[in-house]
This record gives C-alpha cells, sequence and structure tokens, in this order.
C-alpha cells in the first residue's frame, strides 16, 4: 500500500509539472457590477468587465487587451434555493488571443450576446453547499460566421467560513449546441477557485484563480489546443434597497 501511495503521487507530481510546463497563456480578470434591488425579488446588475492577456513569449498577464464587455442582468429570486436571470443585451470586444507577433495587431471582433440563466444550491451539512448553474447564449459574432448557440453548465461546491467569508470550488464547461464545425462542438473548460469576501453590507468583492483550456484555437499550424492560467478579481455594489 505504501508503495502504491508514492507511485500515485509521482504520477500527480509529474501530470502537474506536464501541464504547468504546456500552460502558455495568462491573462488577468477585472469586472464591477453596480447591482440595483427592484422590489423584494428582483435585481438588475450592469456589468464592466476588462481582461488583459500577456504577449507574445512572454508571461506579462497586464501586456495586452483581452476583451472589454458591457452586459446587464435581470434577476429574479424565486426562493432562497433558487435564482432565474436574463441578460437582454451584453456587446463584447474580443482581442485575438496572441501566440504569434501579428496577433498584437489584429483588429478586434465585436460581439452581441443574449443570455438566459438558472441558479440553484443544495445545503448538504451546516455551512456547505452545492451549487450549479446552467446557462444558453446567442451570440451574434462580427467575423462573418454564422450566429453560435452555446450552452454552459458549472458544478462546484461551496463553504460558508463565515457570513462575510465565502470559499468555492467548481468546474464549468461550454459546448457549441449551433453555428459551428463538430471540431467545435466542445468550447472550452474552465476549473476554478473563487474566495468571496463582503467589505460592506453593499460592498463584495471577489478573487481567485481559473484554469482554462480551450478545445479548439484557431492558429497558423492549424486547431490547436489552449491552456490559460488566469487571475480575478470582482467588485460588486449593490444600491440600498429602499421600499
Amino acid at each position: 500500500m505504501y508503495r502504491f501511495k508514492r507511485l500515485l503521487a509521482t504520477a500527480m507530481w509529474v501530470f502537474i509539472a506536464q501541464t504547468l510546463q504546456a500552460q502558455k497563456h495568462y491573462n488577468a480578470w477585472f469586472r464591477s457590477t453596480l447591482s440595483v434591488p427592484v422590489g423584494e425579488k428582483f435585481k438588475v446588475d450592469n456589468e464592466f468587465q476588462h481582461r488583459r492577456q500577456s504577449g507574445f513569449q512572454n508571461g506579462n498577464m497586464l501586456d495586452n487587451n483581452l476583451m472589454f464587455t458591457f452586459r446587464n442582468w435581470v434577476h429574479y429570486q424565486h426562493n432562497p434555493n433558487l435564482k432565474f436571470s436574463v441578460s437582454p443585451f451584453a456587446y463584447f470586444s474580443h482581442y485575438r488571443i496572441i501566440q504569434d507577433k501579428p496577433d498584437k495587431e489584429a483588429a478586434p471582433n465585436s460581439e452581441v450576446r443574449f443570455s438566459v440563466a438558472e441558479e440553484l444550491q443544495h445545503k448538504i451539512y451546516k455551512r456547505i453547499y452545492l451549487v450549479n448553474r446552467n446557462a444558453l447564449e446567442y451570440r451574434i459574432i462580427n467575423n462573418q460566421q454564422p450566429n453560435v448557440i452555446r450552452f454552459r453548465t458549472r458544478f462546484g461546491g461551496r463553504y460558508e467560513l463565515t457570513e462575510q467569508l465565502k470559499l468555492t470550488l467548481f468546474d464549468e464547461f461550454f459546448i457549441n449546441v449551433t453555428g459551428t464545425s463538430s471540431a467545435q462542438f466542445p468550447d472550452h473548460n474552465r476549473t476554478g477557485l473563487n474566495i468571496e469576501y463582503s467589505v460592506l453590507p453593499n460592498l463584495k468583492f471577489d478573487v481567485g484563480y481559473i484554469y482554462l483550456i480551450r478545445f479548439s484555437v484557431p492558429s497558423a499550424s492549424g486547431n490547436i489546443r489552449l491552456y490559460e492560467n488566469n487571475m480575478f478579481l470582482n467588485l460588486t455594489y449593490q444600491l440600498k434597497n429602499n421600499k
């Protein structure tokens, strides 16, 4: 048994080392959200997002633009454990993922997106919850390709250390339902860690890490699999609910 444990530990370290060697791209994601309560069950969020990426053959995650976004959400809290959401409008400006020198000079593509989602949580023990989010996105991308319908599902667990501090581990998988070739049916996968801290009753921030695998990315040598390391910081400010 001891020999088996040593062999398993060695195999895990070899896998981790090989994975880290394969990771060539580093990103920093920033998002700010203004949340406006509307009555007891509805809430409107306005999001502004900016993502940065590493440059050609460097690991500086703040080196170049990756994405700018404005998006709004309308949330309906059906009960404490179930929420439905609609995003009637989102605008994205996507810069090319830098894999070669010319990618830095490429003009960004624009995208308009409409989304619906549902979030469910289930308490399994004291401060431990199972969490699940499913969403469907309709993407209109300005690069002469057909419009894309994408499905995404996230599953994870949340541990509430205190009322102000929460820790979440999750995995989220994206698939393209229509508008792409069969080779692009699996879009990408995110595995992440999120730490949520409420500074004030109406102000919180989320900080964490996401390991992302893109299954089919166009490049000079054809479609490739791309590995990304993403650090993120999200700030959310909620206005007071004046009943």
